[in-house]
This record gives structure tokens, C-alpha cells and sequence, in this order.
């Protein structure tokens, strides 16, 4: 039976805003907020966290412990050899993927992924114009393998781009209408916590009531003043310089990279 794990990386070196994953919102961390909306999808094996062994990091842990999910401690540094390295732990086939500063993403979203993931088992899948803060992604445990041995770039904050259409079955999946906005629900400023806050006070989201995607955005159409609380912030976008490196790179080591692939996929 294929095994899928939804696997959260927390780290609590942010700069912008200090500790984000355990800033509360509401009644608890936006950790744990991820943690049991992640739970609630009836199609993922288990939940579990990636973190690290960093002394910095062990916050996290407690964290995992009160809410009775296992962790893996990794790589501080390269987050895809962590997420590599977390499947391979809990011998996952698969890893559904959001980042917990992400706390309001679709449960509905998770079991339609999960579903396409059974049908065709492909590498790589996203949603196409998802809002930001809702984006979930799946690896191939293979793809991470493979990704890993072959890549030379150690900063993988982003790994979007390692996992191109020529090399990887990418799987574009679509957005259903009443899950599209333009609202920004991903927590990185002062802005964005706050934003977040009122959400979650007006909605009174809690443990016992946590409200689909879908009210989030009903609920911002309706009060506008509080979507535009952090309608000005920019969302910095993937330097086309790491773009280029790393599409030469693949270009300059083809066979390399194949020579990898072939020892991940029997």
C-alpha cells in the first residue's frame, strides 16, 4: 500500500517576523494550527514535522510532543535533503507539503491531491493559480532522491525550480473556482500576523471549528478592510539568476543526472 505523509518543515529562523511558527493565533501556535488542520484530511497516513536538532529549534519539538506527532531533526540548512531524509525515516512514497507560516490551506485541496497521487503517480504535483498562503505541493519519494544526489545549490528555500517538466513528471493540478482569490494568507510580516489574527477572531476559528478555505475567503469579500491589512506587501519572486543556474547545471550534467535517476527509479 502507497504511504503518504503530510510533512510540515518548521524552522524559528525567520527575520522578518521572529519565531513565526509559534507566534499564536488565536488559541494556539500557527504550528499546531497546521498540525490539526492537517490532520483532519481523511487521505494522508500520518502527520509529522521536519525540524532540526539546533538548540534554536527546540521549541518546535515541544510543540510535536503536546500535540502528539513525531518529528524528524535534519538538515538546518537544506530543507529538501530534510524533506528527503523525513520520507525515507517514516518511509513515506510519497510527501504532501506546506510550510506552517501557511495555516489556513484546504483540506478539500489535500484529498484532491491525494487522489490525482493515486491515479498517476507522478513526481511532482502543484495547483495552478492558487492563492498565496494555500499552496500545497507533493514529491515522489524517487524525485526527492533523485533531486538531492544531483543538485549542487546547498540554499534550497527554493526548490520549485529543480523540478522541471523536462526532467520530473510535473503535475499542474487546477484550482476549483470558489478556492481562487488574490488575498494574501501567508504569515511573513507584521501585516500579515495581524490579518491573520482577525481572521481568526472573527471567524472564531478554534480546535472544534476549524473553518474550510472557503469561508476565509467568503469571509474576506465581505470585509474588505480587513483583506486589505496586508494588500501592499510584495511577494518576492525566484531571482532569475537561481533559475538559470540551476537549468544549466541539468544542461551541463544530463547524463549525470540521469545516471541518478535510473538508480532511484527500478
Amino acid at each position: 500500500k502507497m504511504k503518504i505523509g503530510f510533512v510540515i518543515p518548521s524552522r524559528l529562523k525567520s527575520t522578518r517576523l521572529p519565531r513565526k511558527n509559534l507566534l499564536y493565533l488565536g488559541s494556539q501556535s500557527a504550528l499546531g494550527w497546521a498540525i490539526d488542520r492537517a490532520k483532519m484530511s481523511t487521505s494522508i497516513d500520518e502527520v509529522v514535522v521536519a525540524t532540526t536538532p539546533l538548540k534554536t529549534d527546540a521549541d518546535v519539538t515541544k510543540v510535536c510532543c503536546e500535540k502528539k506527532v513525531r518529528y524528524y531533526q535534519g538538515d538546518p540548512v537544506d530543507v529538501l535533503k530534510r524533506l528527503r531524509d523525513t520520507a525515507d525515516y517514516f518511509d513515506f512514497d510519497y510527501v504532501v507539503n506546506i510550510t506552517p507560516d501557511n495555516t489556513l490551506f484546504s483540506i478539500y485541496l489535500i484529498d484532491l491531491m491525494v487522489t490525482n497521487i493515486k491515479q498517476s503517480g507522478a513526481d511532482y504535483y502543484r495547483f495552478k493559480d492558487i492563492m498565496l498562503g494555500s499552496g500545497i505541493y507533493a514529491l515522489k519519494r524517487e524525485a526527492l532522491q533523485t533531486v538531492c544526489d544531483f543538485k549542487e545549490t546547498l540554499d534550497t528555500e527554493i526548490w520549485g525550480p529543480l523540478f522541471h517538466e523536462k526532467y520530473f513528471d510535473v503535475v499542474e493540478l487546477y484550482t476549483p473556482e470558489f478556492l481562487k482569490a488574490d488575498y494574501r494568507l501567508t504569515m511573513d510580516t507584521p501585516e500579515d500576523y495581524l490579518m491573520l489574527n482577525r481572521i481568526y477572531e472573527d471567524l472564531n476559528i478554534s480546535k472544534e471549528n476549524i473553518v474550510e478555505l472557503e469561508r476565509v475567503i467568503n469571509y474576506l469579500n465581505k470585509n474588505p478592510e480587513v483583506a486589505g491589512i496586508n494588500k501592499d506587501i510584495a511577494q518576492s519572486s525566484v531571482p532569475k539568476e537561481i533559475i538559470s543556474n540551476i537549468r544549466n547545471h541539468f544542461e551541463k550534467h544530463e547524463n549525470e543526472f540521469y545516471e541518478i535517476r535510473n538508480k532511484y527509479y527500478k
